[in-house]
């Protein structure tokens, strides 16, 4: 869904935080828009690397795009090139691919051995994987938001 409302309103989106998800849709945005994405690498409900998933709670028959063609996707969209800067600490590693057209940037956070939960969050349910502590994405997105407001 936060990939779609960036796709179809990116007139009116300076930024987008999508958690855990892939972006399966035709996209055609007319302006650039700041995306920050989490992704753990072993989710098991949208798989890091793309394909169907391992676990499904819906009867719909669906294979998705690997993470990174979302990240390629929202740099080419936004004028970005060069190498991310990286940050790393603990099982999180952050990528910032700065310098794009309207200062937008693209950062993805991905979440080494964590699986399909918030992180910084709570388990939301006893079948659902357990969120990493280490980050809050909560604040992280605010933050993003914060310093990628509409111009």
């Amino acid at each position: 869904m936060t990939y779609c409302l960036a796709c179809r309103l990116s007139d009116k989106i300076a930024a987008i935080a999508p958690v855990a998800g892939a972006l399966n849709i035709e996209c055609e945005p007319i302006r650039p828009v700041s995306v920050i994405i989490f992704h753990g690498t072993e989710d098991k409900d949208v798989l890091y690397r793309g394909g169907k998933p391992i676990r499904k709670w819906d009867w719909h028959d669906r294979s998705d795009t690997p993470v990174y063609s979302a990240v390629d996707f929202w740099k080419k969209n936004n004028g970005i090139k060069g190498i991310p800067a990286i940050s790393e600490k603990g099982n999180v590693l952050i990528q910032t691919y700065a310098g794009g057209k309207k200062h937008s940037e693209v950062v993805l956070v991905t979440i080494k051995g964590g699986g399909h939960a918030w992180p910084g969050g709570w388990k939301a349910w006893f079948l659902g994987d357990e969120p990493i502590g280490e980050i809050n994405a909560t604040n992280m997105i605010w933050e993003f938001f914060k310093k990628h407001p509409k111009m």
